[in-house]
């Protein structure tokens, strides 16, 4: 690799934040649950019927949709207006109660009450008896009563009405929700429900940095109608699709996913590639149709990469789509959405920031979306995981010179807070100013390197895999992640997490 090129790989990570501009966690297991009897669902498919879903999974996955017993199901029924600007829904979700006490309320998220736009709830109703939801935190949390409490391995079915106003333009989260530049971009739109754990419901105000979700892995049924010449790419796969009214009604089937992810635009061009069982997509402007089918290329190359070094991307399906984020490009489950100012003809960022920052992104797919972890609390093992990945990324497609490339940006990165040594394992609040990118983007996927040079790569390089196979669909924890490590190298990791991971 000549200096030159070196030193494009450099300048394009330097500012990479990726993700942003600036009880042992295994799979859930088989659980036995007390099933609800009323099959009538939101979308006339009954909540036990996982067949939707098996297009969307390559084939050594789908034995998955005969385990996740009480795994989450949302049903939607959404509607986008002629504006964009608007959109009204019906949700139906059941839930069952994985945890080991009786839960006397059930929270979802309002996220667009913190991000510039607005989120109401009309009526809500538990197993068809109407009852009065309570507003939290800035409208963004709906306390959801239940009477009687919901004892352990019971289910219950929530249904509601909302309606949704877009901002035109982007405020919070990014800009990653909103109306641009013909783009409307829906992240986080409905209600979800948080994570229940050791520590109760995961609600609280997040911070502007980093991101917000920690959800399960669920099952999404979201039909959704909508003006005909607007593309839709959306998390999973279409599994129906036709006119109504003069409009287009599309039904999306996701899961296991953790969120699901909406973007669209009257003047999206696709291009599409196949890496195995995978169709890869990416969508962008007519005038950026170079930088997409460069976002198609690398996105492949991770695809395969990561896959051969992790273990196969488990979906039929993975879409990139170019939206005007303030952030170079944030990951969604199955699709990850990319700035629009990192594509050529643009060339407002040299092309190894639209490399890198695809290579991030994938990354995702197996560290937050397969494999997931509290990114608010301990956003290192999914953000570290991933540039460390994305270091790997580099060194597999470019040899030494470019993973050294990738390295010096870390080491800048850190230098940026003079190489402090803050602990990487602190939740995002608790970083000031510029310490959250150079902490847990520059300083965490050292710690990773070093923690690999510690157990020697083979070993590591099995532990990671063993990692993601163990935690797969599951939740992990900074504790898991060390049991696990120290079960691979036989060896007592306590001094290293100590001096880069934990608070004193």
């Amino acid at each position: 690799m000549t200096r030159l090129a070196r030193t494009i790989i450099i300048l394009g990570v330097l500012l990479l934040t990726a993700c942003n501009p600036q009880a042992p966690a295994n799979p859930p297991t088989a659980t036995h649950v007390a099933r609800s009897t009323d099959a009538s669902t939101l979308l006339g498919v009954a909540w036990d019927d996982r067949s939707a879903f098996v297009t969307g999974l390559t084939g050594s996955e789908r034995d998955v949709l005969s385990q996740l017993d009480g795994a989450t199901v949302y049903q939607m029924d959404l509607r986008i207006a002629d504006d964009l600007l608007e959109l009204d829904g019906r949700q139906a979700v059941r839930y069952t109660n994985r945890t080991a006490e009786a839960l006397a309320e059930i929270y979802f998220r309002l996220y667009p009450n913190l991000f510039g736009g607005l989120a109401e709830v009309q009526s809500v109703t538990v197993n068809d008896r109407e009852v009065e939801p309570g507003y939290e935190l800035l409208n963004s949390a709906l306390r959801v009563p239940l009477s009687p409490p919901l004892e352990s391995s019971r289910q219950t079915v929530i249904e509601m009405t909302f309606s949704v106003d877009v901002p035109a333009g982007g405020e919070g989260n990014y800009g990653m929700f909103g109306l641009q530049e013909g783009v409307l971009a829906l992240a986080h739109f409905y209600p979800m429900i948080p994570v229940h754990d050791d520590e109760g419901w995961n609600v609280e105000i997040p911070s502007p940095q980093g991101d917000v979700v920690f959800a399960d892995s669920s099952f999404y049924l979201v039909r959704v109608n909508a003006p005909t010449a607007l593309t839709m790419v959306a998390s999973g796969v279409e599994s129906e699709r036709r006119a109504v009214g003069g409009r287009q009604e599309v039904t999306y089937a996701a899961g296991p996913v953790r969120d699901f992810y909406l973007a669209a635009s009257m003047d999206y061009v696709v291009v599409s590639g196949q890496l195995g069982e995978t169709t890869i997509s990416s969508y962008a402007p007519p005038e950026l149709r170079a930088g997409a089918e460069a976002a198609l290329r690398y996105t492949v190359e991770a695809l395969r990469i990561l896959g051969e070094r992790l273990g196969a991307y488990p979906f039929t399906e993975f879409d990139v789509v170019a939206t005007p984020t303030q952030a170079y490009g944030i990951e969604y489950p199955g699709i990850t959405a990319m700035a629009l100012r990192l594509y050529p003809p643009r060339d407002e960022y040299p092309p190894a920031y639209l490399e890198s920052t695809i290579a991030h992104e994938v990354s995702h797919q197996w560290f937050y979306s397969t494999v997931g972890n509290d990114q608010l609390d301990e956003p290192w093992l999914d953000e570290a995981l991933a540039q460390y990945i994305t270091l790997l990324y580099w060194q597999d497609l470019y040899g030494v010179p470019g993973g050294e490339g990738f390295r010096d940006s870390l080491l800048e990165r850190w230098a940026r807070v003079d190489n402090a040594d803050i602990p990487i394992g602190m939740p995002v609040q608790s970083y000031e100013g510029r310490e959250y990118g150079a902490i847990v983007y520059g300083r965490g996927p050292l710690f990773i390197e070093a923690l690999a040079q510690r157990m020697g790569q083979s070993v590591f390089d099995a532990f990671l895999r063993d990692y993601y196979v163990t935690h797969k669909w599951g939740i992990a924890t900074a504790d898991s992640f060390q049991e696990l490590a120290e079960q691979h190298c036989r060896c007592d990791l306590g001094a290293l997490f100590d001096e880069w991971v934990y608070e004193p």
